[in-house]
């Protein structure tokens, strides 16, 4: 607020929540009152009670593809986390992300961009607007018990997956060739991996942390028969979902939903027509909800 109220925004116009539903809500509050014909901007922390920034602004994003929303926002982070958010989530579905606490020199710097995207649509493509289709993903199912591999293959293909998207490993060496070859795949494509020996969770990491900034990162799942101690160990890192020992096509289609909201907020979208880090003079009379 101080810093905010430094660079010449109004008190009134700025408008506070606790978290990312009450944010939501005053989105919806000035969809039509307000200075409608000025910018709306919308300032989220990453970590937050109930609902935090990163889903916050995958919903707002969400609203602006369905094209429900008279006022588009310009969506900011501001956080502690500021680096990991751009480093390992490509700045997720914010236009900008800023470190806490940030200054007036970042504000007039973010007021920059925020003209130029108000008065000529320039801004990142956020990774929102790409699509998530259980028939357009890329599997690698990897075990070395061919009935469990077996097993999570049938689950995910009953769910849409298409067979000829899936490929299977039976060993470790053959997994970390299937996700060398994958790299050279659509980027487009979300890649998920069925991982069923949990023995080679690690090294797949090691390799995915030392691809190049363009990878096709794995969703990783664990199909483990161990899944439920794994889940509660320091292997936890290595995955992202755990499948019960025994699951259910429930089950699957929840795993597909995490990885959606992965998918979704995550790196950049479909195309990249605008380059960000260019903008000119804003006008301070924007409102922001923080």
């Amino acid at each position: 607020m101080r810093e905010l109220l430094k660079a010449g925004f109004l008190k009134e116009n700025i408008h506070e929540s606790e978290n990312g539903l009450g944010a939501l809500e005053d989105l919806a509050k000035l969809q039509t009152t307000g200075h409608q014909s000025c910018p709306l901007v919308v300032l989220l922390d990453v970590r937050m009670p109930g609902m935090d920034g990163r889903e916050c602004a995958l919903q707002i994003q969400e609203l602006v593809k369905k094209k429900v929303l008279r006022r588009e926002p310009f969506v900011m982070c501001i956080s502690s986390i500021h680096r990991q958010v751009i480093v390992e989530e490509g700045k997720g579905n914010f236009q900008i992300v800023l470190p806490k606490p940030f200054n007036l020199q970042m504000i007039n710097e973010s007021l920059d961009l925020l003209r130029k995207w108000w008065t000529m649509g320039y801004g990142r493509q956020l990774p929102a607007w790409k699509t998530f289709d259980a028939e357009k993903l890329d599997i690698i199912a990897a075990d070395d018990e061919p009935v469990c591999r077996m097993s999570a293959v049938m689950a995910f293909t009953q769910a849409g997956v298409s067979s000829e998207a899936v490929s299977e490993a039976e060993q470790e060496d053959e997994l970390h060739e299937l996700l060398n070859e994958a790299q050279e795949g659509d980027g487009a494509r979300p890649l998920i991996i069925l991982l069923g020996t949990a023995a080679w969770a690690a090294e797949v990491r090691t390799r995915v942390e030392a691809m190049p900034a363009t990878r096709r990162d794995p969703f990783v799942v664990c199909t483990s028969v161990d899944s439920e101690r794994l889940s509660n160990s320091a292997a936890i890192k290595n995955f992202h979902a755990f499948l019960p020992r025994s699951f259910s096509q429930g089950d699957v289609k929840w795993c597909l939903e995490l990885c959606r909201l992965w998918w979704l907020t995550r790196g950049d979208g479909p195309s990249n027509k605008h380059d960000d880090d260019s903008g000119s003079e804003c006008s301070e009379e924007s409102e922001m909800s923080t």
